[in-house]
C-alpha cells in the first residue's frame, strides 16, 4: 500500500517531545520553548495513548490484525497515523505562525518506542529534577502521598534511562535546577541540540505567554512568572525531616546518576562527557554510558504502570489456555467427588464407563 505522508508538512525538522515525571518543571520547558519564535508547544495532549490505541481492537481475537483486513502493513498504519496526528499538530503551529512543533506530555515516556515508530527522527527531550523537589511538587500540586510520589519519581527517572540505552543520542536530558539557574546557557545547549537559533524569546516566557490572556497552565503552573532559582527550594514546605530520609533512601542512588548530591541546593556535578563542549544537556548515550558505569543500579526495563498498559485483545491462544484450565479445574473436581462415593458405588461408576466405551 502506499505509505501516506504529511502533505502538509511546515518543515524538514522533525517532531519533539518532553518527557519526565510530575513536578519535574516540564510545564516551564513548555513554556519557554513555545516562545521561541518558531516552535508551537501546546498545552499537554496524551496522544501517544490514542496512537497506541490504533494497535489493538480490545477482546476480539483478531483485534491485532484488524489493517491486515484492509492490505495494510504495521509500517502503513504508522505512516496513517502520522499523517493524522501530525497533521493536527502542523495546522496548530501553522495557526501560531511556528514552523515546528512539539509536545509536552510526562507519561509519554512510557511510550518512546511507539514515538520513534510513528514519527521517525522525532528528538526526545527529558527534563529531571531532585527527587525531593519532585515530590514535594507531586505533594504540592496533587495531592500524593509522599510515598507514592518517591514510587513515581523512580519509575519514570528508571525508563528515561532505560531509554537511553535503547535510543541514544535521540534523547537528550536537562535538569531543573540548571535551568532555574542558568536559564540562557541551558536554552542555547538545548536550542543548539533541537537545531534551531537562539530566541531570546524563550527567556521572556512570561511576557510571551501572558499575552495570551490565561494566567495559568496545566498543572497550576503560573505562565506570567519569570524563571526563579528560589523555586528549587519550594519542596521544604511540603516534605518533613521524616520523609525527607525516607525519599532519600530509596531514591539516592538514582538521584547521583543524575549528578544529585541529598541536598537539592546543592549545585548538581557536571555528568555530560569530556569534550563534548556541553555542561547541562546529557545525551541519551552520555546518561546510558554513564548507568552501565555505575555498580548496584538495576538497569532491567521498570515496570509500566497499569494506566499506560494497552489494553490487548483475548486472542485466540490465551482463550485455549483458559478453557483448558477450566477443564482440568473441572476433572480434578470430579475426581474429588468420585473418590467420596462407597467403593460399591465406585465399582457402579466404572462398569458403566466401560460399557459406554464398548
Amino acid at each position: 500500500m502506499r505509505s501516506t505522508r504529511r502533505c502538509c508538512a511546515l518543515s524538514d525538522a522533525p517532531p519533539f517531545f518532553i518527557l519526565g515525571s510530575n513536578g519535574s518543571g516540564s510545564t516551564l520547558l513548555r513554556l519557554m520553548l513555545d516562545s521561541h519564535d518558531r516552535l508551537a508547544v501546546p498545552q499537554e495532549t496524551g496522544i501517544m495513548r490514542l496512537v497506541t490505541a490504533h494497535r489493538w481492537i480490545p477482546h476480539w481475537g483478531f483485534g491485532g490484525v484488524w489493517h491486515h483486513r484492509l492490505g495494510m502493513t504495521d509500517e502503513d498504519v504508522d505512516r496513517e497515523l502520522e499523517a493524522f496526528y501530525g497533521g493536527m499538530f502542523d495546522r496548530y503551529a501553522a495557526a501560531q505562525g511556528k514552523q515546528r512543533w512539539g509536545e509536552k506530555t510526562p507519561f509519554h515516556v512510557w511510550h518512546v518506542e511507539d514515538i520513534c515508530r510513528v514519527f521517525p527522527g522525532a528528538a526526545l527531550v527529558g527534563i529531571v529534577r531532585h527527587p525531593l523537589g519532585s515530590v514535594g511538587s507531586i505533594v504540592r500540586r496533587f495531592d500524593r502521598p509522599p510515598a507514592k510520589a518517591a514510587t513515581h519519581w523512580l519509575g519514570v527517572t528508571r525508563e528515561l534511562v532505560h531509554q537511553a540505552g535503547i535510543v541514544g543520542d535521540a534523547l537528550c536530558v536537562v535538569r531543573y535546577e540548571d535551568l532555574a539557574r542558568e536559564p540562557e546557557p541551558v536554552m542555547r545547549e538545548l536550542l543548539d541540540w533541537l537545531g534551531e537559533p537562539w530566541s531570546a524569546g524563550v527567556l521572556r516566557h512570561h511576557e510571551v505567554q501572558a499575552d495570551g490572556g490565561s494566567r495559568e497552565a496545566e498543572g497550576g503552573t503560573r505562565v506570567d512568572e519569570a524563571v526563579d532559582p528560589a523555586r528549587i527550594e519550594r519542596w521544604k514546605d511540603w516534605v518533613d525531616g521524616d520523609v525527607q530520609r525516607e525519599v532519600l533512601d530509596r531514591t539516592r542512588e538514582w538521584a547521583a546518576l543524575l549528578g544529585y548530591a541529598d541536598d537539592p541546593a546543592s549545585v548538581a556535578a557536571c555528568i555530560t562527557a569530556d569534550g563534548s563542549g556541553r555542561r547541562f544537556v546529557v545525551s541519551g548515550s552520555e546518561l546510558a554510558a554513564r548507568a552501565q558505569s555505575t555498580a548496584g543500579l538495576d538497569l532491567s526495563p521498570p515496570r509500566r504502570p497499569r494506566t499506560d498498559d494497552p489494553t490487548l485483545p483475548r486472542d485466540m491462544t490465551s482463550r485455549r489456555r483458559a478453557v483448558r484450565r477450566a477443564e482440568a479445574a473441572r476433572q480434578e473436581a470430579t475426581r474429588q467427588v468420585f473418590d467420596r462415593l462407597p467403593p460399591k458405588l465406585q465399582r457402579k461408576v466404572r462398569e458403566a464407563r466401560r460399557g459406554r466405551s464398548d
